[in-house]
Order: C-alpha cells, then structure tokens, then sequence
C-alpha cells in the first residue's frame, strides 16, 4: 500500500514547512493528485488520518485536487499545491482571522 508511504511524506513536508514558521501548526493541506499517478484516493485519505491520529497531532484537513488530462493537467501529478498554517498557540483565533497559507515548492526554490 504505497498510499501509506505517501501520506507519511506529505505530512512530514508540511510539518518541516511549519516549522520554518515559529508558534504555528499545519491545519490544511492541498495535493494534486493526477488521475495516471495510481494513487488510490479513498485510501490515501484513510493512510493520512490514521497517521495524524497515531501521532496525536490536532486533526489537519487534506484537500485533493483530482487532475485529468481532459481539464488541460499532465495527469501524473503527485504534487504538494499548498500547506494552511495557523497559530499554534490560539485557542481560539478573532472573528475572520485567516490561515497562513504557504506554497512549499516556492518556499525551498
């Protein structure tokens, strides 16, 4: 189940982009995902949750995007689109404050 391994490695590079940013937490993360990448969606989803809860990290939001040749996409996508950020140590943040949202692949350019 390379699905696991997947989810183990997005999780671990939101967590190293988190960390370049002091008293935050990773609270959402978007993954591109090509329809020829193999990856089976439904279970990498299961992989990521069950990672995050063995680490008893705060729940952490995965969004996919589904990437098709036929919307204009390579199809092969597997990439990391975006990590959302928030304040680790809010408990709760102000009425509308939003989420730092960072791009990891323009981060380590």
């Amino acid at each position: 189940m390379h699905e696991m391994g997947i989810a183990a490695s997005v999780l671990e590079a939101a967590e190293k982009e988190a960390r370049l940013h002091p008293r935050h937490r990773v609270a959402k993360i978007g993954l591109r995902i090509g329809e020829f990448s193999g990856v089976d969606t439904e279970s990498l989803r299961f992989c990521f949750e069950a990672i995050v809860k063995s680490y008893h990290l705060p729940p952490v939001e995965l969004e996919l995007e589904w990437c098709r040749i036929d919307d204009g996409k390579r199809g092969d996508e597997l990439d990391l689109a975006y990590v959302e950020l928030t304040d680790s140590e809010a408990r709760t943040g102000p009425a509308g404050e939003e989420p730092t949202r960072v791009n990891p692949q323009e981060a380590v350019a």
